[in-house]
């Protein structure tokens, strides 16, 4: 059985996240903790270099979900936090049954659609007012950065261009407006 750790902020609970924490498979609720920073507000939080699927191969590529399953990671945690009980192991699972990956390990955004948890809706390069107020929706966005080599989830926007993000595979808390460049979109 694959167990995951979840960190819940307790600074931004909601009514709202404790029903999507109960919907959660058993071992999807191993752990409830008080995130450090505070910046998850209320969405999941999975690292890609987790031990409990670090070492698992990504796709079918020659990667791993801790070298390469960053933006697969951000995905599960949009599934994970809108019901679909959904880690980076069971996704990557589903993914390569599910026909979730082209090229080996790059995942096809869209399929993630068939759980019914998700509407992909593009990559889309939106203003910083657009992304605040989708985040304010509860949309899913996962922020490319590092000049297009990291994804990571967008949780809220702590304004003058900043936005917190829940990063699988960095201790980092924000990135600003100007280090993303591009979004992958769910409604």
């Amino acid at each position: 059985m694959t167990l995951c750790l979840l960190l819940v902020s307790i600074q931004a609970l909601h009514l709202d996240d404790f029903a999507t924490l109960a919907r959660l498979p058993l071992a999807d609720q191993k752990l409830v903790t008080p995130a450090l920073n505070g910046t998850s507000h209320g969405w999941v939080v999975y690292k890609q270099c987790d031990s409990s699927w670090s070492s698992q191969q990504l796709g079918t590529c020659s990667e791993t979900i801790c070298s390469a399953g960053c933006a697969m990671s951000s995905v599960a945690m949009i599934l994970a936090t809108k019901g679909a009980g959904k880690n980076p192991s069971s996704l990557n699972s589903w993914l390569k049954s599910n026909g979730g990956y082209s090229s080996g390990c790059l995942i096809n955004w869209a399929s993630v659609d068939k759980l019914g948890f998700t509407k992909y809706q593009g990559k889309e390069t939106p203003t910083e007012t657009e992304m605040c107020n989708g985040l304010a929706a509860g949309h899913g966005l996962v922020a490319n950065v590092h000049s297009g080599a990291h994804w990571v989830l967008l949780t809220a926007c702590a304004g003058n261009g900043v936005f917190y993000v829940n990063d699988p595979g960095y201790s980092t808390t924000t990135y600003k407006h100007s280090d993303i460049v591009g979004l992958a979109v769910y409604h």
